[in-house]
């Protein structure tokens, strides 16, 4: 027998060795019970998943917290023999506030938005040109995350409830509809509303720069914007 051969031989069975641990380590692995193999579209789903109940779970923890300060200011209050009947009222408010069912005044900002007076350009779409529901709705958003207080809508106060709707050349608020110029007030920090509305990366920004849409931002150290009125 050729020493040749002998070699081949022996790296065949070298090779069917290591073909054959392979596969009993594949195997090995499926007999776990804790290895579960997912799709890639499974696992963004899981993914997901986890991030939703994070967020709620912070969400928990923030209430929990307002609830042990709230707790705690009832103890100091008792210990040092304060009103509770003031905590009480002063929680009253905020609640009043926060569901926009009392005026709130205060610094703020002032915006008035109407359609783009420039013509339209070649292959432009006229819809470009025209304020939606949606630009409403993106400022809106802005300045809720720059911590405005309280907002309203051509004098419309908006609640948590509360739907921007188009409707034509008018939009429709809290199931009432108006017409240009779309008058938005927020009371809050001057600061960050009007980072909110004119630093260069902003919604209210690129309406203005890009689409020429008319946008007047006043900023005035008292404001109001008047309570949710139920038709």
């Amino acid at each position: 027998m050729s020493k040749s051969f002998i070699q081949g031989k022996r790296r065949l069975i070298i090779l069917c060795a290591f073909i054959l641990g392979f596969l009993i380590a594949i195997y090995i692995k499926t007999l776990n019970p804790n290895r579960v193999y997912i799709t890639l579209e499974e696992k963004k789903n899981l993914e997901k998943k986890i991030e939703t109940e994070v967020e709620e779970i912070d969400k928990l923890k923030k209430i929990k917290n307002e609830y042990e300060k709230s707790l705690n200011e009832y103890k100091y209050a008792k210990k040092n023999e304060a009103s509770v009947k003031d905590l009480m009222n002063d929680e009253l408010n905020y609640l009043k506030e926060f569901t926009g069912t009392s005026q709130v005044s205060g610094e703020g900002i002032i915006l008035t938005i109407k359609d783009s007076e420039k013509e339209l350009k070649e292959n432009q779409n006229p819809n470009d040109l025209i304020v939606h529901d949606i630009d409403i709705l993106r400022i809106i958003n802005d300045l809720k995350k720059a911590g405005a207080k309280a907002i309203s809508i051509n004098g419309e106060r908006l609640i948590n409830l509360s739907k921007i709707k188009c409707s034509g050349p008018t939009i429709k608020v809290n199931d009432k509809t108006y017409g240009q110029p779309f008058v938005i007030k927020a009371v809050g920090n001057i600061e960050t509303l009007k980072a909110s509305v004119i630093s260069p990366e902003s919604y209210t920004n690129i309406l203005k720069e890009v689409y020429g849409i008319s946008i007047k931002v006043i900023y005035k150290k008292d404001i109001t914007v008047n309570s949710f009125k139920k038709y």
